[in-house]
């Protein structure tokens, strides 16, 4: 099934960047939407393989890193959720002395020998992977996000948490004209922690939105009710004590 405002029900494609692990988030699709199928791959550069339209070649829906700074608002043409801080890390050659730490400041590292920061934002894979390298062979220290750092499964490296220095942000995104598509929402609804008893399945229909307008005139409905009196059912009149069963007018009467 595939209308014009509707979802692609040929599947979902998931791009993320390294360092995040959607496996939980496709497990729980899979159990909520088994009609649907869904796969993910790891992408470089998320951004340039998502797709405007349903049925396109690319992904549909992208995890991506940002730095945590970066304003709430979604660039021009996407839709976009932040979702969490992910810790950083430094990483030192498998001998170092750090790796006696469990967490560490930069304070603690004063006087140690750095590599150029390497912007995880915008490197490729293969450029990080590269100055890793570097950090291997001894020539300096280097900080990137913990999650992407052990992604590398590098035994060759010491990674430790680290305090006090710029921190990235991981979030969703998904094209702006996609906005309204069920199967992203529910897709995007499982990642924020939504139930399956709240989750709405992908095969429903989308609610129909309200404009402002609409809003405004069901709040004036609602108003105006309540001003003439209106009562949800079965509350007595204000006022009044209500009869107990069986003792209607003709009891009074006797």
């Amino acid at each position: 099934m595939n209308d014009e405002n509707g979802p692609d029900r040929r599947g979902l494609a998931i791009g993320y960047v390294p360092g995040v692990q959607p496996d939980k988030w496709l497990t729980r699709w899979r159990e909520r939407n088994p009609g649907v199928p869904i796969t993910a791959r790891r992408m470089g550069d998320p951004l340039a393989g998502l797709v405007p339209v349903p049925g396109a070649s690319g992904v549909d829906v992208v995890f991506l890193r940002e730095a945590e700074d970066a304003p709430r608002a979604a660039p021009t043409g996407l839709l976009r959720i932040p979702l969490y801080t992910e810790t950083m890390a430094v990483l030192a050659p498998r001998d170092h002395e750090l790796g006696a730490y469990n967490t560490l400041s930069a304070a603690d590292l004063a006087g140690e020998r750095w590599l150029d920061p390497v912007d995880v934002i915008s490197a490729s894979p293969d450029e990080v992977s590269a100055a890793v390298d570097l950090v291997a062979a001894g020539a300096g220290l280097l900080v990137l996000p913990q999650p992407y750092a052990r992604s590398l499964s590098r035994r060759d490296i010491v990674e430790r948490p680290l305090e006090g220095v710029p921190a990235t942000r991981m979030g969703v995104a998904w094209s702006s004209r996609r906005e309204g598509d069920v199967v992203i929402d529910e897709f995007v609804g499982i990642v924020r922690g939504r139930t399956a008893a709240t989750s709405r399945n992908a095969g429903d229909a989308p609610r129909e939105k309200l404009t402002a307008r609409q809003k405004t005139a069901a709040k004036a409905r609602a108003r105006g009710g309540q001003a003439r009196g209106g009562l949800s059912r079965g509350e007595p009149p204000r006022g009044r004590r209500q009869e107990p069963r069986g003792k209607g007018r003709s009891a009074r009467g006797r």
